[in-house]
């Protein structure tokens, strides 16, 4: 497979996320499942992973898909966010140095997250698909929980601080059905017998782990 397709599947993210950005804020977050989402992050990695015919090729190739996105992503909002490199643009005449701290912190975040949960689905992506049964359906399983994980975090933490509104519910939803599509399609695809209480045990168990990294994952953002 060629090398080229992570280097490709992470550029169309890294852009593809920033749109939600240009959008007003009464509809970005309805674009965000598709684009700027977890769901949308790990479907990339997944995918990436899929292709590979190698455990750690697939490892490799998730980690670098969501490793161009993030660089990708924050080289767009530097470029097309003048503030944060021209004083003179933001709207409160102030220095752009904060801003561009801030750039860095989060790039630096989030790379480490790429290559931590990229890799991660990157091999995932490989056992669907060569793995027997039993750690193909554990991985299944598994998957639907990554893909979820956001999705159902949100509502928790948001509502725990008690910040919650109506119009993240939506978007959280449209995640859930997405991910639901995608593991039925790996399920379908998939040339090998699954075994379906593995799924249900390893989805169940990779939900409850996903809400907890995502609780700290977006407490650590909103002090970026």
């Amino acid at each position: 497979m060629n090398a080229r397709l992570p280097v490709a599947l992470g550029a169309c993210l890294g852009v593809a996320a920033y749109l939600p950005d240009l959008l007003d804020d009464s509809v970005a977050p309805y674009a965000n499942p598709l684009f700027s989402s977890g769901f949308a992050w790990g479907l990339v990695a997944l995918v990436a992973g899929y292709a590979r015919r190698r455990p750690r090729s697939s490892i490799v190739a998730g980690a670098a898909a969501l490793t161009v996105a993030v660089f990708v992503y924050y080289l767009l909002i530097v470029a097309g966010q003048r503030w944060y490199v021209d004083a003179l643009s933001s709207a409160d005449g102030m220095a752009s140095m904060a801003g561009l701290r801030s750039v860095g912190r989060s790039v630096v975040f989030w790379t480490a997250g790429a290559l931590i949960g990229g890799g991660t689905l990157g091999w995932l992506g490989h056992l669907v698909r060569h793995a027997p049964a039993s750690p193909g359906s554990a991985a299944i399983g598994t998957t639907l929980g990554l893909l979820s994980g956001e999705a159902i975090s949100i509502p928790l933490v948001y509502n725990a601080w008690n910040t919650f509104s109506p119009t993240r519910l939506v978007p959280s939803l449209t995640q859930l059905i997405l991910t639901v599509a995608t593991v039925a399609v790996l399920t379908r695809i998939r040339d090998r017998p699954t075994i379906w209480w593995l799924v249900v045990l390893a989805a169940a168990a990779s939900v409850v782990v996903n809400v907890i990294l995502w609780y700290v994952l977006l407490t650590v953002r909103m002090s970026l």
